[in-house]
């Protein structure tokens, strides 16, 4: 079977799941944001960490440090904490972060400052994004936005992703980014980008509260930020030398290589509906 039609199977099986789990919402959906969170930072972290640097008790372990622990609970928190709005909490999670990895840093015998900014990186890439999409399909953002944005953002970026490969490999013939990610084209992404605001104009018609030109502002926010989130974590990779995260998805790799164009795509479409509710 070809890693295409491994996709689309999986796509199948995968949306109506996620998306079964958003309608739902509420504690169901924050469980999804959360698991979700919990696997693409122990990706990330297995990304900056490679087995053979830990001692073979950690190794023993399946890679489980006490380092990494603290790294996903205060990941995991984080996310809770935007569900339940207690903003104050996650700085104070930040903060905790950041004075631990630098005591880690500081008593370590070969020092490696640079490492702190790579894992605090980790938390506002991976678990705030998960947090704020967790956040918008709480009962009160639903009524305050009058819109779902999490079914909104996940279904724009998969239209953006599922458009820009097929678009790719049916028109593609200029290099996006050659360096970074060799099979991405400017066909594929321009064609992705028009089927995401093509996305919004459906949305028009399911969510009238909200004109069409608002629809078109969202699409336009999430359909560029959820390509720059993939060329991101594409980046990522090449830095440390990887094809992919993981291998837990089959046909897609890893949790982060799904979802990493909603990492960019969510905090992005936020700031848009706060600036449109404050201004």
């Amino acid at each position: 079977m070809s890693n295409t039609a491994v996709r689309v199977i999986v796509g199948i099986i995968g949306i109506p799941l996620i998306i079964f789990s958003a309608v739902t919402g509420n504690e169901v959906f924050l469980v999804f944001c959360t698991v979700l969170a919990f696997f693409c930072m122990n990706e990330f972290y297995n990304l900056f960490e490679p087995s053979e640097s830990l001692s073979g008790f950690t190794r023993w372990l399946g890679g489980f440090s006490f380092h990494k622990a603290v790294f996903l609970a205060i990941s995991i928190l984080i996310v809770l904490c935007f569900y339940f709005e207690k903003f104050s909490y996650v700085l104070i999670l930040y903060f905790i972060m950041f004075i631990f990895l630098i005591l880690v840093e500081v008593f370590k015998e070969v020092k490696h400052f640079e490492a702190v900014g790579t894992w605090l990186l980790s938390v506002v890439y991976i678990s705030t994004p998960f947090g704020l999409l967790s956040l918008m399909n709480t009962t009160r953002m639903l009524q305050t936005f009058e819109a779902n944005y999490a079914i909104v953002v996940m279904v724009m970026v998969w239209v953006s992703d599922t458009f820009a490969f097929f678009g790719g490999k049916l028109f593609g013939k200029h290099k996006l980014a050659e360096r970074i990610s060799p099979k991405k084209t400017w066909e594929g992404s321009i064609t992705g980008f028009i089927f995401t605001i093509i996305c919004g104009i459906v949305f028009s018609y399911f969510y009238t509260a909200h004109s069409v030109y608002h629809w078109v502002s969202v699409a336009v926010v999430v359909g560029l930020f959820a390509q720059i989130g993939d060329l991101f974590e594409s980046s990522l990779k090449r830095s440390v030398k990887v094809k992919d995260s993981s291998n837990l998805i089959p046909g897609h790799g890893g949790v982060l290589d799904r979802f990493d164009s909603i990492l960019f795509a969510v905090p992005a479409l936020y700031i848009l509906l706060f600036l449109k509710s404050t201004l």
